[in-house]
């Protein structure tokens, strides 16, 4: 074994030296900085030149120091601006894959099941999990989920459940004969018709392949609810017809609301937030 470098700790904040040409410390990145290291401080050096140029890890300081915590830190000599802006070039942050693979990989079940409905779907990770309304809503950017922390609870029937979705809406594409991409509220929306009681799959299909020319995807789950139900109640009788947009005036009381459940895979650099367990459905 080969020692190459030592850590120190300095208390004495004004003998570090922030570089001027280093990009600025977000507000929002140093009150999570300070949440994550008042919860529980993993020792994670910051990377000083020998003129005590902060080269790595400015954020890191300015949280300890608002903590009036010592700083460990270790030396590099001859490092630059230059190596500050090459070591922060690649820094990239957990997404939402990175940790279904992570909780895959220790054996935990649900994330396995998850990974294998992503391969069989192709549909994002984050897509799945709403579709099965295991998101849970957060309200602030400071919080990890029961996702990120292992707590996903997702089954067997779970990933039938999507993959029927899945086969819905690709039989409604073909009937409707258009070229898209399905977005959120189309996927949304072929789940929330498919649990409407008296739903038709058949009939849905006959009825796109007579609506293919006006046919258009909304962007906005309500909007794409209502065209949904034109296309189903196009020449059918009155006590048959459906009305998906129920969904829309009904959410929050007796009906779940999809379209605001969580999906994890919003942009939070995860060593620097709370944690709330994820809410069960």
């Amino acid at each position: 074994m080969k020692i190459i470098g030592q850590i120190y700790e300095e208390d004495n904040y004004g003998v570090f030296v922030r570089l001027e040409d280093n990009r600025n410390v977000l507000s929002t990145r140093l009150r999570k900085l300070v949440v994550s290291i008042t919860e529980k401080w993993i020792l994670n050096p910051i990377i000083v030149n020998e003129k005590m140029e902060i080269i790595d890890g400015q954020g890191r300081f300015e949280a300890l120091k608002s903590l009036h915590k010592p700083i460990p830190y270790i030396v590099s000599y001859g490092a630059t601006s230059e190596d500050c802006r090459r070591m922060n070039k690649y820094n990239t942050r957990w997404t939402v894959l990175d940790f279904a693979n992570s909780w895959a990989k220790s054996g935990k079940e649900p994330y396995i099941l998850l990974l294998l409905t992503n391969k069989k779907t192709k549909l994002p990770i984050s897509r799945i999990i709403r579709l099965c309304n295991h998101g849970a809503k957060v309200s602030s950017p400071d919080v990890m989920t029961g996702y990120e922390l292992g707590q996903l609870q997702f089954d067997e029937e779970d990933m039938e459940v999507v993959c029927n979705i899945k086969k819905m809406a690709d039989e409604i594409i073909e009937a409707l004969q258009v070229n898209l991409r399905p977005n959120e509220a189309f996927y949304t929306s072929v789940k929330i018709a498919s649990e409407t009681d008296g739903y038709i799959h058949s009939h849905m299909l006959q009825n796109c392949a007579l609506q293919r020319a006006s046919y258009h995807q909304m962007s906005n789950l309500g909007n794409q609810l209502v065209e949904f139900e034109r296309i189903y109640n196009f020449k059918t009788p009155n006590k048959k017809k459906l009305y998906f947009s129920d969904y829309m005036r009904n959410r929050g009381s007796n009906v779940r609301d999809y379209s605001r459940s969580y999906s994890p895979y919003d942009d939070h650099d995860v060593s620097t937030l709370k944690t709330i367990p994820i809410e069960e459905s």
